[in-house]
């Protein structure tokens, strides 16, 4: 068996490399830049070949299903997103793969708040005609999402979020790879539709308290506006609109606590309990200590 991984170098994408390349399955990982590619083959994972490839030029994607049974479909969210996932999808129905397993997001709709929602959903109708076995992956709040804040918590350990008090059921990214891995590799001919969650539902003041214990230094949340996270977020590098669309998510999704249902797929499907925020903070300790010394 191989398996196709786009996205092979994304928080989700290398650690399903990683879970496929452990259980013996042959792996070709696909990402857009040579340096990731060089990194992606510094880890010398056995079984495991890595493509340069742009998704967004339709001639160069059949050629790579060629060979594969199973695809991770994961993009980054850029303009061109749903055109590359949609080539993907065709591409592997064309090819006659067995599997195809899409990272998508909870509330994909037509009329989604979320643009990134709205996107998720026109490349779930693409897969639901393509005839292609298939599963959707709905995870929760990401606990990783915390990393790319960590330039943000100051001197006295508080962050600044816009999302009050409401509580998520937030999944390590880890758990998200080991159902992929499963869903990759089944025989099942049935399609699936996941909501992945970890085993509790924490406000991000809750998940900082935890992180914080493990780690050795106080951490807290302090709510923020909308506005002062659209600017902090822009500063940070990210395109006004993608800043506006994940403004709104803190705001308005999990602000309200809309992100707080607890889900047992992830034991369901893999035979183990989800991680904890106190798993992802040992895993993390090095990269909230880093930011402890950057900050001060």
């Amino acid at each position: 068996m191989k398996v196709l991984v786009t996205g092979a170098s994304g928080t989700v994408g290398r650690l399903v490399v990683h879970t496929l390349a452990e259980r013996g399955i042959a792996v070709r990982g696909v990402v857009r830049r040579p340096e990731s590619a060089a990194a992606l083959r510094a880890r010398n994972l056995p079984g495991v070949e890595v493509a340069v490839s742009d998704l967004s030029d339709e001639k160069v994607v059949p050629a790579l299903l060629d060979g594969i049974d199973a695809v991770f479909l994961v993009t980054a969210n850029v303009a061109s997103q749903l055109a590359q996932e949609q080539q993907v999808i065709r591409a592997a129905s064309t090819a006659g793969v067995q599997r195809l397993v899409k990272l998508s997001v909870g509330g994909a709709s037509p009329d989604a708040p979320l643009a990134l929602a709205r996107v998720h959903y026109a490349a779930e109708q693409e897969l639901a005609a393509s005839g292609l076995v298939h599963t959707v992956l709905r995870p929760a709040f990401f606990m990783d999402n915390l990393l790319q804040f960590i330039p943000w918590i100051d001197a006295s350990g508080k962050l600044p979020l816009p999302t009050g008090d409401g509580a998520m059921a937030m999944i390590h990214s880890r758990d998200i790879a080991d159902v992929a891995a499963v869903e990759l590799t089944s025989g099942s001919t049935d399609n699936h539709d996941l909501v992945l969650t970890g085993p509790e539902a924490l406000t991000i003041d809750q998940a900082l308290s935890r992180v914080g214990a493990i780690v050795g230094r106080p951490l807290s949340h302090i709510d923020a506006t909308r506005e002062d996270f659209l600017r902090r977020y822009i500063e940070s590098g990210n395109t006004s609109e993608y800043a506006e669309d994940i403004a709104t998510l803190y705001d308005g999704i999990l602000r309200p606590g809309y992100g707080a249902t607890i889900t047992d797929t992830v034991e369901k499907t893999t035979g183990s309990a989800p991680r904890t925020i106190n798993d992802f903070a040992r895993d993390h300790a090095a990269d909230f200590a880093l930011g402890a010394t950057a900050n001060d």
